[in-house]
């Protein structure tokens, strides 16, 4: 064989021992995508609330990056870090994504006894090293929503001038925080244009998903008859029980009023966008709803930029940012916009005045606490 034969041979020997070896790389080496797994308590995803923000993120996301999501619903804070603890001890998850701020003890705890594992807490705040946490100012966003409460519940001889609270669960810090921001709006709205509204004692359902007391509690709220009730707003952050919120008001309606044209009963809810409960139908997006708007934290930004963060190498560039806050300048946290609004229901004047409202919020003329005193 001459050496042009040699060399052709040896090159065709080379080619093909490549071939080999690379299909056989390619057939056992597939692509696997990281593990993240999302942890957060009853009722979970379909709370109507952050937890489905969140997941609303995380499908925006799969159009970006390819993860393999997991899913861990907790019964109670206890629970969640059992849950937690297990999965950190696992070792195979490239970021736990924990949702609710009640679970920030939970979160501590465990973060604490598993320092490579990396977490994002979304919705709270802890003081860890590989935790990013994530806060909401929806207590800026829910001065706006008593605002409205106030303007909606008055001006209107069908309107009662009255207005309700009914919470999820008390001891709830982020319930607290968005009650704490309705009530300064409405108190700030009342005292400057002399509205003179009534706000009813707070009610708690104590479920974040009990329909039915959910819907009794409001049915008697709606109540014209009601000493303690007939208000014509409520402030509804009660996530999946809303469901029940939603029950009272449409049967409220056909009871005492049904022929009144400027007397619904309205919902202001919260913790995610809820406006299409208090549509004639909701398994169909048009119509006027009832329910006027709701506060909605952007967790599903907060998550979208964690985990791009983490898959992109850039987890600790971004924890030394921690806690990240999301709030009405920045966009985090705001009212919906309106899609189902009635002018007749909701005048101009009334939108432009939470316009000027949350201009004043932005420039400093209006401070609102997280608190209540």
């Amino acid at each position: 064989m001459n050496s042009r034969s040699s060399i052709l041979a040896s090159v065709i020997i080379i080619v093909l021992v490549f071939s080999v070896v690379g299909s056989y790389v390619f057939l056992t080496n597939q692509y696997v995508p990281p593990d993240v797994v999302v942890v957060t308590v009853e009722p979970g995803f379909g709370d109507l609330s952050m937890a489905d923000q969140v997941d609303l993120g995380l499908h925006e996301l799969s159009g970006d990056l390819v993860v393999s999501i997991e899913y861990r619903v907790a019964a109670n804070q206890g629970d969640a870090q059992t849950i937690l603890e297990e999965l950190a001890s696992s070792g195979i998850y490239e970021l736990i994504i924990v949702v609710g701020e009640d679970l920030a003890e939970a979160v501590q705890a465990v973060a604490s006894n598993h320092l490579a594992q990396r977490f994002a807490f979304i919705g709270g705040s802890v003081s860890a090293s590989n935790v990013i946490s994530t806060i909401f100012s929806q207590y800026e966003a829910a001065f706006l929503a008593g605002a409205l409460a106030a303007y909606m519940s008055s001006g209107n001889t069908n309107r009662s001038n009255i207005v309700g609270i009914i919470g999820s669960v008390a001891s709830n810090p982020t319930v607290q925080h968005l009650i704490a921001g309705f009530k300064q709006g409405l108190i700030y709205a009342n005292t400057t244009d002399n509205l003179n509204v009534t706000l009813l004692p707070d009610q708690f359902v104590g479920s974040y998903n009990d329909s039915e007391e959910a819907s009794s509690l409001a049915y008697q709220m709606f109540n014209p008859y009601n000493p303690s009730g007939n208000a014509t707003v409520i402030f509804a952050p009660v996530r999946a029980s809303i469901v029940g919120i939603r029950e009272a008001m449409v049967q409220a309606n056909e009871t005492w009023f049904s022929d009144l044209g400027g007397r619904e009963p309205f919902i202001i809810a919260a913790e995610g966008d809820q406006d299409f409960m208090g549509l004639p139908d909701i398994n169909i997006r048009s119509g006027y709803s009832w329910v006027l708007s709701s506060i909605v934290p952007r967790s599903d930004l907060a998550v979208y930029r964690i985990i791009n963060a983490t898959m992109w190498d850039d987890f600790s560039p971004l924890q030394a940012q921690s806690p990240l806050l999301y709030d009405l300048a920045n966009g985090g946290v705001n009212l919906t916009n309106f899609v189902y609004r009635n002018p007749a229901w909701t005048p101009n004047t009334v939108l432009m005045t939470i316009s000027e409202y949350r201009t004043m919020i932005l420039n400093g003329s209006i401070v609102v606490q997280e608190t209540w005193p």
